[in-house]
């Protein structure tokens, strides 16, 4: 994509077990608790393995700007950072299953996902963990619902509320927040579809101040969930106090990301 300075400024990201660290000060526990259950499933021997390759995966995706899919080592751009570690999972993998095309590098995530397709009473005990997972950290976090629709636009003054909070700026619907390296993290809303329903209209938005063009934008779940394996799980919830807790939770996140580069310009 030749020479942009954000790809500079993400060399310098410190990785996700600061950033998930850092989430976790916040509250926020549920990523950990899932990553906890997939090494549980996969068996303790293969930790490190499973750390490992989370931390690359999330490596590659922030220093791509997502424009990355690591378990089939397909960059969209030419990559500033490419992991020989996860080069070589793939190179050695001989568990492929052309049923799941995009499925993991590693054998045990794999087989979790296969399961909890094929076996309903395995895919409920999941959602039964995840439930529970959110309920207790909207107790935790005193999650409030006073306000809400359940209607798209019935969100705005939520994520106001946590944007404003975390001291993002806000310009009509979005939410900006400069940082001294040059970076601009910004949060927006799609609020195209069907007004009666959330969907997942929350538009996260990284550029360099000097080129906000070349954008790593994140929309729905997938790439906070390849940097912060886990982290789907917020938003996958219907009732009021989980859809809100999905909201903050991945505003936070946005923010944690941006505080690990340093800190903001003063206004």
């Amino acid at each position: 994509m030749g020479d942009h300075p954000i790809f500079d400024v993400l060399g310098s990201w410190p990785g996700r077990v600061p950033t998930q660290r850092a989430f976790e000060a916040r509250g926020f526990l549920i990523p950990a608790a899932w990553q906890n259950r997939m090494i549980e499933f996969c068996g303790a021997s293969q930790a490190d393995l499973l750390n490992r390759y989370w931390d690359e995966v999330a490596m590659e995706t922030m220093r791509s700007i997502g424009k990355v899919h690591s378990d089939l080592r397909r960059f969209l751009i030419e990559p500033r950072y490419r992991s020989a570690f996860l080069d070589d999972l793939f190179a050695r993998r001989d568990f492929a299953d052309p049923a799941v095309p995009n499925g993991p590098l590693i054998k045990g995530l794999l087989d979790h996902f296969k399961r909890a397709w094929s076996d309903r009473e395995f895919r409920d005990k999941d959602i039964a963990f995840r439930k529970e997972l959110q309920k207790r950290e909207c107790t935790r976090l005193g999650i409030q619902t006073t306000g809400w629709t359940g209607k798209k636009r019935g969100i705005i003054p939520f994520v106001d509320e946590f944007c404003v909070a975390l001291a993002f700026k806000r310009r009509r619907n979005r939410w900006h927040k400069n940082l001294g390296c040059g970076l601009i993290f910004e949060v927006g809303l799609d609020l195209g579809g069907d007004p009666q329903r959330v969907g997942a209209p929350l538009v996260f938005r990284i550029f360099h101040e000097s080129d906000p063009e070349c954008v790593f934008e994140m929309g729905g779940n997938e790439a906070f969930d390849r940097l912060i394996c886990g982290s789907r799980l917020y938003w996958a919830s219907v009732d009021p106090d989980e859809c809100i807790l999905g909201i903050r939770a991945y505003i936070e996140l946005f923010d944690a990301i941006a505080a690990s580069f340093g800190a903001s310009q003063q206004a």
